[in-house]
């Protein structure tokens, strides 16, 4: 007779089971089909308290309940790192170490010493893993972004329909910047060049319907760049200034000749702007109603922030390898040179790529719309703008 073989099953399979074992299915029947014998799925039943407390602590891989020695310290550590994250607070290992031994003397436990495999043991048990931290979420003022969306937004929101309703803000590139990392041979040395820093703001603006997708205003440093000499006219809006940044004139200068030809169209809009310095209160618009986002809550509130300008320097980064491609293969040496005419053909190009369900959901992805009554667009994916390159050409 041929031996049941041995399983060790998760707590996230064992929390399945258990669940099929509530709804009436038979222990013969869950152990034929998962090939092991019955005392295992009667096992699992046994210890049906500790697995669905670890299920719902969302301790989910492991497949032993392993307690620690040292409950009170485990308990008291995983309590303030729960409290000290849902501050926004990053936490290091050697951070949790010291304060683990900080809990075994208040403990009475002075022979306590924390080790880094105890606290890999700890992380395991908690399914507490390391991430990245990214974008300035953590930095939101979360009362005021609720009482935006809840107060001021449905107010403006009901006097102008999707297609007057815009957000506007400005991004930096550095055109130039090539990749800082390489594929090479096994043994060899990696050298290049400095990083390049020359770098251009460009306003983006567009609507909520994502209908209208304004002109790329692009401000450089140069007044007359040589490359502009052969050219009639530029894809985009074009202006100077010392350090190529947004300045309180430029955003006024930008805002009325917009606000003008919308006179002249006989069209209204809404215009939605975060309150950074360089964009003032500008008075006597005809055309342009402009609102401003609560300070510190643009990294969550403003469309553009929500992936409509990672997705234009996404297709940017692109348009920018194929460029140096083809300076290679024209000119074995050296990479083609990128002028600021080829930045804004390129940038320009990259805008027009971006999809109407893109900016939609950006929008969506705000808060700023409740139900998709307007559109038949998809939902957002997870990894919606991550279609990018491994070349980190950071912008």
């Amino acid at each position: 007779m041929t031996s049941q073989r041995r399983k060790a099953f998760s707590i996230e399979e064992k929390g399945a089971i258990l669940a099929r074992l509530e709804n009436g299915e038979s222990n013969s029947a869950l152990a034929k089909e998962f090939g092991v014998g019955h005392s295992t799925i009667s096992m699992i039943l046994k210890n049906k308290d500790r697995i669905k407390e670890s299920f719902n602590s969302n301790v989910l891989k492991p497949k032993k309940l392993r307690k620690s020695q040292h409950d009170n310290i485990d308990q008291a550590l995983l309590q303030w790192f729960k409290i000290t994250r849902n501050k926004g607070i990053p936490i290091s290992g050697p951070m949790l170490q010291e304060k683990a031994n900080v809990f075994a003397s208040g403990f009475g436990n002075p022979n306590f010493n924390c080790s880094a495999s105890w606290i890999s043991r700890f992380k395991v048990r908690h399914n507490i893993v390391s991430g990245k931290i990214v974008g300035e979420s953590s930095s939101v003022d979360q009362s005021s972004t609720y009482n935006w969306l809840t107060t001021v937004w449905p107010n403006l929101r009901r006097q102008f329909s999707n297609e007057e309703i815009f957000n506007a803000d400005e991004t930096g590139f550095f055109y130039k910047l090539l990749p800082d990392r390489t594929l090479k041979f096994k043994g060899e040395n990696c050298c290049g060049g400095k990083l390049s820093k020359e770098r251009l703001t460009v306003m983006v603006a567009a609507n909520l319907s994502g209908t209208v997708k304004k002109k790329l205003f692009v401000i450089g440093r140069s007044q007359k760049p040589r490359c502009f000499s052969s050219v009639k006219s530029l894809p985009v809006d074009y202006a100077n200034n010392r350090k190529a940044w947004m300045t309180s004139e430029l955003f006024e200068r930008w805002l009325r000749d917009w606000d003008r030809n919308l006179v002249k169209k006989k069209k209204k809009i809404l215009l939605l702007v975060d309150n950074c310095p360089a964009h003032p209160n500008v008075t006597d618009l005809k055309s342009i109603t402009l609102a401003f986002l609560p300070p510190n809550t643009t990294s969550v509130l403003q469309p553009m922030d929500q992936g409509i300008i990672r997705s234009l320097k996404c297709n940017f980064r692109k348009n920018l390898v194929l460029k140096m491609i083809n300076g290679l293969d024209c000119n074995q040496n050296s990479p083609m040179k990128i002028t600021i005419l080829d930045a804004i053909v390129m940038i320009n190009d990259a805008w027009n790529k971006i999809s109407q369900s893109t900016i939609y959901n950006c929008f969506k992805h705000a808060g700023l719309i409740e139900t998709y009554d307007d559109l038949p667009v998809r939902e957002i994916e997870e990894n919606e703008f991550d279609d990018e390159d491994d070349l980190p050409l950071s912008l």
